[in-house]
């Protein structure tokens, strides 16, 4: 109903681009219109790639966490060094069993924990560059983790402001626009009838057609 209204104001800007208020109400309606499209581009958005990204990424860093805690494990196994081997004895289920902070917060104990005995883990396969990996994988992860979450609640945000937004367009009409009509039903009177077809709402869901507002008979 929106854009059948502003087709019909655009097709016969000539009639009405004389009178102010109309000029204002007209630009308010295409304003709000636009804002409804920016909001729909939001809520419709397909947000199923911030899953994925945040799942790639979580593989990638267990996958380097793995790799990096069993050379770290094998070092202290061989200095004698329980605690250090018992805290890098870590598996991907137990990994996976974490919360999403967790998880990071654990894989990044290990970076840390290689990162202090680095030199010693050189005849390991471990290197600086390998740890540098690691906390680019870290980063990665954290980086993606709020994404879907976040993408979640800016379609609420979305569904919320184009509620919002109809109200507002609603109530322009209502209370503005279709008052600064009437007078064509004298002047203008095939531009007051499509004006006012314009307004009718169409039930899509088919519960048939409810007409909004009814207005007067044209005066002869």
């Amino acid at each position: 109903m929106f854009y059948a209204v502003q087709r019909v104001m655009a097709d016969h800007n000539v009639i009405w681009t004389g009178t102010p208020a109309i000029v204002t109400a007209a630009g308010e309606l295409d304003g709000g219109i636009t804002r409804i499209e920016a909001a729909l581009e939001v809520q419709l958005r397909d947000i199923t790639g911030h899953a994925e990204d945040k799942g790639e990424a979580e593989n990638n860093m267990i996958a380097q966490t793995l790799d990096v805690a069993g050379k770290v494990r094998a070092y202290a196994t061989t200095q004698g060094d329980e605690a250090m081997a018992e805290a890098m004895n870590l598996s991907e289920s137990e990994l996976r069993r974490y919360r999403d902070s967790e998880v990071a917060q654990r894989c990044q104990d290990v970076h840390d924990t290689a990162n202090g005995v680095l030199a010693a883990l050189a005849g390991y396969g471990v290197n600086a560059a390998k740890l540098t990996a690691l906390q680019a994988a870290i980063d990665a992860y954290l980086a993606a983790n709020p994404a879907p979450r976040v993408a979640i609640t800016e379609r609420k945000n979305a569904r919320q402001q184009i509620e919002i937004l109809v109200g507002e367009i609603l109530d322009l009409l209502h209370l503005q626009m279709d008052g600064l009509m009437q007078g064509y039903s004298i002047t203008e009177p095939d531009f007051f009838r499509l004006y006012f077809d314009a307004r009718i709402i169409v039930d899509l869901g088919g519960k048939g057609e409810g007409e909004e507002p009814v207005p007067p008979a044209p005066t002869p």
